[in-house]
């Protein structure tokens, strides 16, 4: 008989473990409490660049593969082809020379980074010749964009015909529920309070993304994301106009999901930076079509925590902190998470929830 499965939080940790488990063969329970989450607020970017370091992001062609993968599955089975996963290189503006030569230096040595990149070149190279880029850009082509809304609206449709989607909440204290074989904590920051109690800190990041219109042919970016320590995502052209999201602020100091209203303009300002001419002064007529924040749950060490819920019986498990790569990573996640419960396999050491010095502190053995 298949397993009976229970994974709480419909974002996009829940979406993940719930499609791996389903895929086997399990029945899902999914559940949700209602309550607003990061994952319909985030632009679902992936990148397997690390633009702060210039190196390759954690595992990167193992998760870039299973994103990929698992995602154009999804597709399929939803009657979505084309519609969640989108590829949009990314044109990093280097700030100075100094950053120029980190990035050109990574050719030189065959660095594993290179396979995702370009080197170095002028921005009119790339025909984008409104970009303020005096030292350079470099071009990342293996990036892109998941359309998380509509992944999750799709997945929690499936759940509700072939499943069962439960409006519940759940915290670790009710323990396994009846008639279920696991049940799966995927609530993000919703379990803060009870992470920390058996000593897993999970840090609720606060960012503020706008949703962007413009003349239509006032900024050119040839299809690119630009980033300059901000990323300008373009979208798609309606009614004469380009629309783009624009993000995204990072605070640890704003605990509720409301929009900081001052984060508008600041966003704005540090893009139309990125933008010189006629292109620069297109942001003085920009319009703001949403404002849009979420609290994303970012781990110590930015990796996720994966595996039973310490201090838990056998059958309650965890995925939490996705943070900011949750579209790159969390399939992965999900899938080791699956492997673990169904086949015994085990979980690499640097997700495990126990690889904090505080778990194994209160929970010896």
């Amino acid at each position: 008989m298949s397993q009976h499965v229970v994974v709480v939080g419909r974002g996009l940790a829940g979406a993940m473990v719930a499609w791996k488990f389903a895929e086997r063969g399990c029945r899902i329970s999914w559940w949700g409490d209602g309550e607003p989450g990061a994952s319909r607020v985030a632009a679902g970017m992936f990148n397997p660049v690390s633009f702060r370091r210039v190196v390759e992001v954690w595992n990167a062609s193992a998760h870039v593969a299973n994103m990929r993968s698992t995602l154009q599955a999804m597709e399929e089975a939803f009657g979505l082809q084309g519609a969640l996963i989108h590829d949009v290189p990314v044109v990093k503006i280097f700030a100075n020379d100094a950053y120029r030569q980190t990035w050109d230096d990574r050719w030189t040595t065959d660095h594993g980074v290179t396979q995702w990149a370009e080197r170095g070149q002028p921005a009119e190279g790339l025909d984008i010749t409104s970009l303020n880029a005096p030292h350079g850009v470099g071009k990342v082509h293996a990036a892109g964009w998941v359309d998380v809304p509509a992944l999750l609206d799709a997945m929690e449709a499936h759940v509700a015909t072939h499943h069962t989607l439960v409006d519940r909440a759940w915290r670790v204290d009710d323990g396994l529920p009846d008639g279920a074989d696991v049940v799966v904590d995927c609530r993000g920051v919703g379990a803060v309070k009870e992470l920390s109690e058996v000593g897993l800190k999970v840090n609720p990041n606060h960012g503020d993304v706008l949703t962007l219109s413009t003349e239509a042919e006032a900024l050119q970016t040839q299809g690119h994301n630009v980033n300059n320590g901000k990323w300008l995502l373009p979208m798609r052209q309606q009614d004469g106009r380009q629309w783009w999201r624009l993000g995204a602020t990072y605070s640890w100091d704003k605990p509720t999901p409301a929009p900081h209203v001052p984060a508008a303009q600041a966003l704005k300002d540090h893009m139309a930076d990125a933008f010189h001419g006629g292109a620069s002064h297109a942001w003085d007529k920009a319009e703001v079509e949403a404002h849009q924040a979420g609290l994303r749950p970012a781990s110590p060490d930015r990796r996720p925590m994966v595996g039973p819920w310490p201090g838990q019986p056998e059958g309650v498990l965890m995925l939490n902190g996705l943070g900011t790569r949750g579209v790159l990573v969390g399939p992965a996640a999900a899938e080791a998470l699956v492997n673990f419960w169904l086949d015994d396999l085990p979980i690499s050491p640097e997700m495990r929830p126990d690889r904090f010095k505080s778990v194994r502190a209160r929970f010896p053995d």
